[in-house]
């Protein structure tokens, strides 16, 4: 199974659309969203509803449990029942963090953090609108394994480690690269393949 992973839409609907295409092109089976639904772009309602028509399973981001963006009683309470994570064989997909203390994911340092609290094999996460991946095997102290980002090209886990995947955002991006990014897990080959897809992007 092919799971197409995406996060912080922030009101992007046209961008959103885009990239939900490119997931069709990609054969994945299903989507499952990470979170952070709205607020950013003027499109909350829209983006909202979409998932609510299709049915996409997606996690409680930040902004969707207490959003600025002007949204229906109705759209806000589906946000605010959407659950902080959910579990599948060993794999985690949240938001943000696993741990109590929910600091965002974006060094090694607080990846070997949420490693030590947590027993997940694997974990991804949004939130911080950057494509990284940790591994918990490292030859320093306190620290974990930081990987380079392959686009377009299958990166195989290794089946005796353990992961962190920040999978990038469709609303807005946080570093150099002004493009919306998603990840796909395939859960039998145990495989992540980064797709940087061009389009409307929110400015930061």
């Amino acid at each position: 199974m092919k799971t197409a992973l995406i996060s912080d839409i922030h009101g992007n609907y046209d961008g959103l659309l885009v990239v939900l295409e490119d997931i069709r092109q990609q054969q994945c089976d299903r989507i499952l969203c990470l979170g952070d639904l709205v607020d950013g772009g003027d499109h909350g309602p829209e983006v909202v509803q979409l998932f609510q028509d299709r049915n996409l399973p997606t996690v409680q981001g930040n902004h969707d449990e207490w959003p600025d963006t002007k949204l229906s009683w109705e759209a806000k309470t589906y946000l605010r029942s959407l659950p902080e994570e959910i579990v599948e064989d060993g794999i985690l997909f949240t938001h943000t963090s696993p741990r109590r203390k929910k600091d965002k994911i974006k060094d090694p340092i607080e990846a070997w953090n949420v490693f030590e609290e947590s027993s997940y094999r694997r974990i991804f996460v949004g939130d911080i609108h950057i494509p990284l991946i940790f591994g918990q095997k490292c030859a320093e102290q306190v620290s974990a394994t930081s990987y380079d980002i392959p686009y377009d090209r299958e990166l195989s886990l290794a089946t005796d480690d353990r992961y962190i995947v920040c999978v990038g955002a469709v609303g807005y991006s946080r570093d150099r690269y002004d493009i919306m990014r998603y990840a796909i897990y395939d859960h039998d080959r145990d495989t992540l393949l980064f797709r940087a897809v061009p389009g409307p992007i929110l400015k930061f």
